[in-house]
């Protein structure tokens, strides 16, 4: 209402202090609007359907690490960066190892003898062993991308399994109770046995009860 009626104004009073005026409430409007929008969403976000598994396996999957934050399991993610950072590690040295025996072999082969390997233990391979080395270490980079992928999944699935997981009560003891019954039958009179209870868990309040199983032998 304020942009509304200084606009008004204007029209009927030109004036050169009122041309900005306006703009720059605008402006100040739509920029102060623009980050409550954000805060909202942001919680939203984080707080909608709270935990979500579908939510925390998309944010691991896109950084790792981020849906064990979002499932506010902090401890695992040091856990996560060092099995990460060692499989990563490894591929690194292993790949420069591969591109080392690969290219040494090139310069023997090549029938160049300017450019002969010069460093050891290059220098002192022929050209069979450089060959099944760089095979060798080869399939080493395969393997290790192949457990590196690996690991990558399974902090994407343990994020989207913690957060199935964050509604049941896992703390309690698996209980087992023996219990006396008596069951009265037509034409035998009174039957005594013991009853068997065997606690599964409980679940955390807003889900079905618990589950038992019994049975009784006469």
């Amino acid at each position: 209402m304020l942009v509304l009626s200084v606009s008004f104004a204007k029209a009927q009073e030109p004036d050169s202090s009122l041309l900005v005026f306006p703009d720059s409430i605008m402006v100040v409007q739509l920029d102060s609007m623009a980050p409550a929008s954000k805060q909202r969403f942001v919680k939203r976000f984080w707080s909608k359907d709270y935990p979500n598994p579908r939510r925390a396996a998309l944010l691991a999957f896109v950084l790792p690490g981020a849906g064990q934050v979002y499932n506010k399991k902090w401890w695992k993610v040091p856990i996560v960066y060092v099995g990460l950072g060692t499989v990563l590690y490894f591929e690194i040295d292993n790949i420069r190892q591969h591109r080392a025996l690969r290219d040494n072999y090139k310069w023997l082969v090549d029938d160049d003898p300017d450019t002969n390997p010069t460093e050891p233990p290059y220098n002192r391979l022929d050209a069979n062993s450089l060959r099944n080395y760089r095979d060798q270490w080869r399939r080493y980079v395969e393997i290790n991308s192949i457990l590196l992928g690996v690991a990558y999944l399974m902090q994407v699935t343990d994020a989207y399994v913690d957060a199935h997981l964050h509604s049941f009560d896992v703390s309690e003891n698996l209980s087992l109770r023996f219990r006396p019954k008596m069951e009265t039958t037509y034409g035998l009179g009174a039957t005594f046995g013991a009853g068997v209870s065997l606690q599964f868990g409980r679940s955390l309040p807003q889900k079905p009860p618990t589950h038992q199983l019994s049975f009784s032998s006469p």
